[in-house]
């Protein structure tokens, strides 16, 4: 499965989940490593763009981001079948329980921007993180119409 992540160049690939562990997410709590994927880059670029402040939306404010594209064995992945709409409690302890589980490598989970589309979420710590490859790293840039 190619899998995509978006980053601040400083910061890639990003695949040791320290942000998530520092910040916490919607699908993890402080302290656990989990690394953030889309399984669209338009997905991945919505997922950034929704939480950079307004003010820091403008062109040249912006940091440079990195597209990466992973490839994931698709049996490393686990789809549970988590429905639209969960609340952020029980997505941080869903997200909580199958990152100490470690039972698989990737979970697909629904996007809060886009609930029909999935995000997926990779345990670094999984035994598996090894077989994640990196496919493609291209310079990103948002377009100019996506500044408000």
């Amino acid at each position: 499965m190619r899998i995509w992540r978006l980053t601040e160049e400083r910061h890639s690939p990003g695949l040791d989940g320290e942000g998530a562990r520092l910040w916490g997410g919607r699908w993890n709590s402080v302290g656990q490593p989990t690394v953030y994927t889309s399984d669209s880059l338009a997905l991945a670029a919505l997922e950034v763009l929704v939480h950079l402040p307004r003010n820091e939306r403008q062109k040249e404010t912006l940091p440079r981001y990195l597209a990466i594209g992973l490839d994931v064995p698709d049996e490393l992945i686990s789809d549970p079948g988590h429905p639209p709409g969960i609340s952020s409690e029980e997505s941080v302890a869903l997200g909580d329980a199958w990152l100490r589980s470690a039972s698989s490598l990737g979970l697909l989970v629904p996007s809060r921007v886009i609930p029909l589309e999935r995000n997926v979420m990779l345990n670094p710590r999984h035994p598996a993180m090894v077989d994640v490859q990196v496919a493609l790293t291209e310079p990103f840039v948002f377009d100019d119409r996506l500044n408000y």
